[in-house]
């Protein structure tokens, strides 16, 4: 059954539009659903909005209660992870795997984060699976209790949903490294190539993100005394071997990519050895059929009726004494 249930008396009112939903913790794992950004009874609140609505901008702007340079940072297009710890509250902006199909385009989704002792206000353009997991574990009552434990679980969601993917990416590395041993055309290049694409972009914000969680352990106990840095940093090792993987991945798939290119190099330079070796033999006997077909007088044997099975029979020695040539020369 679920934990939440209505709260009045509050104060502040939240945008009516671009409002994805704003909870009370109620401290035990549940939540209570609120209809303003203050809770009169002192419990952390988590609001959850929409960026992009222009109603939300504005509050954000305006009416938020948030610093305006923070506001900036929460509402700006292109983002990289980030922590910024300020006296009154904790910037953080992360960055998710992307899993909404209104995406498509989108590699990573961020998740921006202002974080105070009574409230956590966090922003998105995109549903964000990490968020639902969260909000659907609040209303089985078995949720975050605190504000800190409410960061570290965003923080270990995100983390948890992008350890499969590599993991794929791994497999798929794994098929075409056994596949590029044997005959390299097997290897779907195309995908070898998404492959490194795909993390090359998870590398470029995972590897900020590490250094932003660092920074949000080692900063955020002055505002969150209930913050345990030892569960923190298991997040943030398990973050630093993701990083660790990508590294490896990226090293991998441009070690198969070079040995495909290599052998593929092999095989153009082997054939056109043997284009070679071929046009060769046959260059002098082009020139001499080219030189008695030209169409004058005084072509020798050109009436008698042994000419032609004379003049194979002193091609077929030619390319034999050409060939030989060719063997004593280690050239074939």
């Amino acid at each position: 059954m679920s934990r939440i249930t209505d709260t009045a008396g509050m104060a502040a009112e939240l945008p009516r539009n671009g409002l994805v939903f704003a909870l009370g913790l109620d401290g035990e794992g549940g939540a209570k659903p609120v209809q303003t950004a203050e809770r009169l009874d002192g419990g952390p609140l988590w609001l959850h909005l929409d960026r992009s609505d222009p109603e939300v901008q504005r509050w954000i702007a305006e009416d938020g209660d948030v610093p305006q340079a923070v506001a900036r940072a929460l509402l700006e297009e292109d983002t990289r992870p980030r922590c910024v710890v300020r006296p009154d509250g904790v910037l953080l902006i992360l960055r998710g795997i992307n899993f909404d199909p209104a995406a498509e385009h989108e590699e990573t989704i961020a998740v921006r984060l202002w974080v105070t002792a009574e409230r956590v206000l966090s922003l998105r353009r995109y549903r964000i699976m990490a968020v639902t997991d969260l909000r659907e574990a609040l209303e089985r009552g078995e949720g975050p209790r605190t504000v800190s434990d409410l960061v570290l679980r965003i923080v270990e969601r995100l983390t948890a949903r992008m350890a499969p993917e590599i993991d794929e990416m791994e497999e798929t590395l794994d098929e075409m490294e056994v596949a590029s041993l044997g005959d390299s055309s097997d290897v779907n290049r195309g995908q070898l190539s998404e492959v490194r694409r795909r993390a090359l972009v998870l590398h470029r914000y995972l590897f900020p993100q590490r250094d932003a969680l660092i920074e949000f352990r080692r900063s955020a106990g002055a505002r969150l005394a209930d913050l345990d840095p030892l569960d923190f940093q298991e997040t943030i090792d398990r973050v630093t071997r993701l990083v660790e993987d990508l590294d490896a991945l990226r090293s991998r798939a441009a070690i198969v990519e070079d040995g495909i290119a290599i052998k593929v190099a092999e095989r153009m330079n082997r054939n056109m050895y043997w284009l070679s070796i071929v046009a060769t033999i046959f260059m002098p006997i082009g020139f001499i059929t080219g030189l008695l077909g030209v169409n004058v007088g005084g072509i020798p044997g050109s009436e008698a009726p042994w000419a032609f099975v004379g003049l194979v029979a002193i091609l077929g020695v030619l390319i034999g004494i050409e060939v030989w040539i060719m063997r004593r020369m280690r050239l074939i």
